[in-house]
């Protein structure tokens, strides 16, 4: 079994003050090497606090930390690329990003249930990919673990999408070139996804990292800009970062004009 720990950056809204962007990140790992991942993720977090006196208390949380965190901004920058940097080559992670760029999708666009989808369908297509086409009866299966935000919305979600999940399909070549909707179910995701305080989850705060390093490329704040974080962030993850189901080259899926 794959498990998948889920947090979001930006926010689903369309009114006007809502985030231009809304971003879910994905931490992916295998079942049976969780107590190592977890492991790793408190030495790293041992590691982190000593180095930049972070208290024991503080989550790892982007927003959290470069608002509050230990010493000036460029220090706190500087915190978060580490952290990135070893999210990057942690073995046995894997780091999937799925963005909705709000500004050009039609007004009925459901951005919650878009983004959703479209991370899903990618953890079933990842997951499809390590059966290598087994059926979901044989192959192993996966399950999200989220922080608890969109608990009830996510669940009635996940059971449609069990049942229909519209995806455009493109195909031929240039002038014949076309596009149809075919429905692609999840397959291989089980239950429903188990809602997490990220207080309590090294996993969920290192996926809220993740979604706030795409964040801050699309909208970043003043003193990741002057430290360049807004480019170097999703560098640093680049080793671990899945690109199934299509992503732009820096790993990240874009939902932006459908």
């Amino acid at each position: 079994m794959q498990l998948m720990y889920v947090d979001e950056s930006g926010d689903a809204g369309r009114e006007p003050g809502s985030t231009p962007v809304f971003v879910l990140a994905g931490l992916v790992t295998p079942a049976n090497r969780w107590t190592e991942t977890e492991r790793r993720l408190v030495d790293m977090r041992r590691e982190i606090g000593a180095q930049y006196g972070l208290k024991a208390s503080d989550e790892l949380r982007g927003s959290a930390i470069l608002r509050s965190g230990p010493g000036n901004h460029a220090r706190r920058v500087a915190l978060i690329q580490s952290v990135l940097e070893r999210l990057g080559k942690m073995p046995h992670l894997k780091i999937m990003l799925t963005l909705v760029r709000k500004e050009n999708l039609p007004p009925e666009t459901d951005v919650f249930r878009a983004g959703w989808s479209a991370h899903l369908g990618r953890f079933d297509g990842y997951l499809n990919t390590l059966n290598r086409g087994r059926p979901p009866e044989t192959g192993a299966p996966g399950f999200v673990v989220s922080d608890d935000t969109h608990g009830a919305q996510l669940d009635k979600l996940v059971k449609a999408l069990r049942r229909e999940r519209p995806v455009r399909i493109h195909s031929g070549w240039w002038l014949w070139k076309k596009s149809e909707i075919v429905n692609r179910p999840l397959r291989y995701v089980i239950e429903q996804p188990q809602r997490r305080d990220s207080k309590s989850s090294l996993l969920i705060q290192a996926a809220d990292l993740c979604a706030y390093a795409v964040y801050q490329r699309e909208k970043p704040h003043g003193a990741v800009r002057e430290a360049k974080g807004h480019e170097t962030f999703l560098k640093a993850l680049a080793p671990n970062i899945v690109r199934t189901g299509g992503t732009d080259e820096a790993g990240v899926h874009v939902i932006e004009n459908s």
